[in-house]
């Protein structure tokens, strides 16, 4: 939907996305639908897909643009250069948004914080060894006002007055960001859940995983402005 005065510009950043584009678009779409947003766009940032990515967001009607930069701050910013509305949302290609979700952000904007994110829940069934580490995110985040990167939202003067995502940073640029923005203002968290994929813990062991958050630990700035130590954000396993 395109007005003259846009609220929201949702921006979603794509590598590959063809199993979960269509379904995250399309629930999307419906919950807006269903919400009190007035006014919106669909920004597909699409990061050098291989696949039927861009044909996908295409078929609903939505903005293509190209990104190409496979790092998935800088393809945020990409899609975010093209926005027009008063807040920015980044939700990723895998994440399901619900109208009751939408409804509690538009509350949000009317309450002056300046930006924020919402409770995580797996999209599928999975272990209480896969639940209990998005058990423990989702207590930090409410405590310390951290938004997850599949659904972060802020006020696009002050996103782009920070200066967006850092592009030096490969993966955690969600964490380094929320620290920017409450520099400005207050951030809120959502309690009404958005829904996204558990494909990372299901396409790597659990000593994968640990084997990844102890390098970052230990050594963060090193590991985290390294792609190619960053196999749970940027590989693809079947």
């Amino acid at each position: 939907m395109q007005k003259d005065s846009l609220k929201l510009s949702i921006i979603i950043p794509a590598y590959n996305e063809e199993v979960h584009l269509g379904e995250t678009l399309e629930t999307l779409l419906t919950s807006l639908e269903q919400s009190s947003i007035p006014a919106y766009e669909i920004i597909v940032s699409n990061d050098a897909s291989m696949d039927r990515t861009e044909e996908i967001a295409k078929s609903y009607g939505v903005q293509v643009v190209s990104s190409g930069k496979r790092n998935i701050g800088a393809t945020r910013n990409v899609g975010a250069a093209h926005a027009k509305g008063e807040y920015v949302l980044f939700l990723d290609a895998d994440t399901l948004v619900t109208a009751d979700t939408l409804i509690a952000l538009w509350g949000v904007f009317q309450s002056g914080c300046v930006g924020g994110g919402a409770r995580i829940q797996w999209s599928e069934p999975v272990s209480w060894k896969g639940r209990l580490p998005l058990w423990i995110w989702n207590c930090g985040a409410r405590l310390f006002s951290l938004p997850a990167g599949s659904f972060l939202f802020a006020k696009r003067e002050v996103f782009e007055a920070i200066g967006g995502f850092n592009e030096d940073l490969f993966a955690a640029e969600e964490l380094d960001i929320a620290h920017r923005l409450k520099k400005h203002g207050q951030l809120k968290i959502i309690q009404s859940p958005v829904r996204t994929s558990p494909r990372k813990i299901q396409q790597f062991t659990k000593w994968e995983i640990l084997s990844l958050y102890k390098k970052v630990i230990l050594s963060p700035r090193k590991v985290l402005q390294d792609r190619s130590q960053l196999d749970l954000w940027y590989t693809r396993r079947k």
